[in-house]
């Protein structure tokens, strides 16, 4: 009897143990679903009372593609509301130092949750100022992609397939470059222009000279 027993609550044991397993995995299927953007690697700090969770929208973030700034605000663990109005994000490129000022929106049936759109069309690393107010409280943080942080932004060079199309910056460069380059070309034709007219002004003074001198040599005779 206390044989059966054991058995029978040997194998209780062991299903009971197969569905928390079958549960917790089940639960961590629907929490990468229901919100992708927390298998994220963001940066998460406590400004002036509040928590702020920090990186891009989506990662890994790629050169030329569509991304945004993934900004959440809580305050003990409850989300913070109506910071698109109080709230902005300056954006910096860090190599070149170019920065761009953005609004924040917010993000549709998940409150405390703001993005600002943008196109990151270089890549590298990426600073991402925070200032305004929440409120009522004055608001200047900075956050910095990085190993320690969130995502820099990568290029997609080395992922095009089967075809490698230029980037952005490449194009960009491009375009420069042949401008420049006409530039130039505009400039020394102007310049060989210049020396052509003044050629053949320096002629004409010449035989008009000439022709004066000879006909008062003429005269003379």
């Amino acid at each position: 009897m206390k044989g059966t027993l054991h058995v029978i609550a040997s194998q209780t044991w062991r299903r009971t143990s197969s569905l928390a397993a079958l549960a917790a995995v089940a639960a961590l299927v629907i929490a990468g679903l229901v919100c992708p953007g927390s298998a994220l690697a963001h940066e998460r700090r406590e400004v002036a009372g509040y928590q702020f969770v920090v990186g891009f929208i989506s990662e890994p973030a790629l050169e030329g593609q569509k991304n945004g700034v993934d900004l959440r605000v809580s305050k003990a663990e409850k989300p913070v509301g109506g910071l698109e109005k109080t709230l902005q994000v300056e954006v910096t490129h860090l190599e070149s130092g170019t920065k761009k000022t953005f609004a924040l929106r917010t993000i549709f049936r998940d409150p405390g949750h703001y993005t600002a759109d943008l196109i990151p069309t270089v890549a590298g690393q990426y600073r991402f100022r925070f200032f305004g107010t929440i409120e009522g409280r004055a608001i200047d943080e900075t956050f910095t992609s990085g190993p320690e942080t969130f995502s820099n932004i990568t290029s997609t060079t080395d992922l095009l397939f089967p075809l490698a199309v230029a980037q952005p910056r490449e194009l960009t460069a491009g375009v420069r470059g042949a401008t420049e380059a006409a530039e130039l070309a505009a400039d020394r034709a102007d310049a060989a222009r210049t020396l052509a007219i003044a050629g053949i002004a320096i002629g004409i003074a010449g035989l008009v000279i000439g022709l004066g001198a000879g006909a008062l040599a003429w005269r003379r005779r």
